[in-house]
């Protein structure tokens, strides 16, 4: 089982997925689908947190489930908690397997300790040099840290060992410049566009080649592009990640009201509100009274819910929500001196594109005062 679980893992690469997912290789045929839109009384989340009871017996095998239940609205702490948890339990025999080092790798990423967890994904390549998922992670977490060239050479460690698709959207990833972009963008179209899907069983390993498609296209300015490309998978069953950048995309277009309406009542359902879904709630909300569509059913209430999570960051000096805090003071209560500070806050820890155009934004709005 974890023979099977080391090979075929992997993790979605983007800042607002901080964590990353680890999921099975499944499909390896591409295609697009139609924009899924749930009912007005259809229940769109809803994840089994009682599961977890029956996974309370210490193994690899079962901090891997944590994790993998973290990436879903409300469940993020719950799961990584006992993920972290039972790692510190486990056996001598367990923390010599490459798996015990990979999961360390994640929840050290999650928390923003990237060499630490680049010395954790060095100790299980040196355990399994075809672990595919540890060699994913650690371009991952070399983008993130701005290193693109290592990034491109652990990419390359995967050519001939990995999926076709995932070896070279690895590498294309790693692009730097619009032109190259572009050029990437471009190559990696017929990948994504080949895509198949089944609504019932998302392939998450195609979830991550559509969001590296939006991703692409939203460097490249191509914002209705990249909507197309998010609207490809029902919301209430993606990962936080995927939802974020759904309603980044939505919120560009200027589509506010879909953004309040669908993820609204995903994020409405859940017990725990994550702080990345709650900023786009609340800009989207102030999007529409800047624009005077918010007045006659005028609501506040995820303005209010932002503000009270943003305030018990900045009580805490919360560097790990440096991003969220930057983007609440750029977009919902502007203040150009604390979106400038948190931004430069997040691009010491992180140096990703959408990292870069935080700070870019921030500076902006300072210049104009």
């Amino acid at each position: 089982m974890l023979q099977n679980l080391r090979n075929f893992q992997f993790l979605t690469f983007f800042k607002r997925a901080i964590f990353g997912l680890g999921v099975m290789f499944s499909s390896h045929q591409l295609c697009m689908a139609e924009v899924y839109q749930p009912s007005n009384n259809q229940v769109v989340a809803n994840w089994d947190i009682n599961q977890s009871l029956k996974n309370a017996q210490v193994s690899l095998e079962n901090v891997e489930w944590h994790l993998r239940q973290s990436q879903y609205v409300g469940l993020s702490n719950l799961h990584l908690r006992q993920a972290s948890n039972m790692l510190s339990k486990l056996s001598e025999a367990d923390k010599n397997k490459p798996e015990y080092w990979y999961y360390s790798a994640r929840i050290l990423e999650h928390q923003h300790q990237f060499s630490d967890a680049l010395i954790a994904l060095e100790k299980a390549i040196e355990q399994d040099q075809k672990f595919i998922s540890a060699w994913l992670m650690k371009s991952n977490v070399h983008l993130l840290m701005g290193q693109n060239s290592y990034a491109k050479s652990s990419c390359l460690q995967l050519v001939g060992v990995a999926n076709v698709d995932i070896a070279l959207a690895c590498l294309l990833q790693t692009a730097l410049g619009l032109e190259k972009t572009l050029e990437a963008y471009e190559k990696f179209k017929p990948v994504v566009e080949r895509l198949q899907h089944d609504f019932e069983n998302i392939d998450a390993s195609n979830l991550w080649l559509v969001q590296l498609a939006a991703d692409m296209a939203t460097q490249l300015s191509l914002v209705q592009e990249s909507a197309k490309w998010m609207n490809t998978y029902p919301l209430e069953k993606t990962p936080i990640s995927y939802m974020s950048q759904w309603a980044d995309t939505q919120i560009a277009l200027g589509k506010y009201e879909v953004v309040l309406r669908y993820l609204g009542q995903i994020v409405q359902q859940s017990g725990y509100q994550d702080d990345a879904l709650l900023m786009r709630l609340a800009m989207a909300e102030v999007a529409l009274e800047n624009k005077g569509l918010n007045l006659e059913t005028k609501s506040e209430k995820w303005q209010i819910a932002a503000k009270s999570r943003v305030t018990l960051r900045l009580q805490r000096n919360d560097s790990y929500h440096a991003a969220d805090l930057s983007r609440y003071f750029l977009y919902i209560e502007p203040n150009y001196k604390q979106a400038l500070y948190w931004a430069q806050q997040n691009i010491t820890q992180s140096q990703s594109h959408e990292d870069h155009a935080l700070l870019t934004a921030a500076k902006a709005m300072a210049k104009e005062g």
